[in-house]
């Protein structure tokens, strides 16, 4: 049993040992952690489809969007320049780019089954 117990603990710190090695590296400072991206790209994309929906004209609609995506950026304290260098630095790493918008797809999906039905 001690052999047994040794041996359980070993493994587990060989597992540990390389999860974190296999972690993704540290952000750099001024860019937003994966979960934070998702949640203010889910809201980003929620005021754009809520604009959309109010069939203004296109210069109009533009502003009413850059209002909303303004706000969106303030509820989170987060400057558009940071959200910004985010996404690019998202986009240069296209494997944790997909793992965004997998999430993200994923979240509005299950946004849109949650919500009530506005079909009779």
């Amino acid at each position: 049993m001690v052999n047994g117990f040794r041996y359980l603990i070993i493994i587990l710190a060989a597992s540990l040992s390389v999860s974190s090695c296999t972690r993704s590296e540290k952000l750099p400072a001024g860019i937003l952690a994966k979960e934070e991206m998702i949640k203010i790209l889910k809201e980003v994309y929620i005021s754009e489809e809520k604009v959309n929906r109010l069939g203004l004209n296109r210069d109009t609609s533009e502003k009413v969007f850059n209002y909303m995506e303004g706000k969106v950026y303030e509820k989170y304290g987060v400057p558009d320049s940071v959200f910004d260098a985010s996404f690019d630095y998202y986009m240069d790493r296209p494997k944790e780019m997909e793992q965004i918008y997998t999430a993200l797809v994923d979240s509005l999906q299950l946004m849109e089954q949650r919500a009530p039905s506005t079909q009779n």
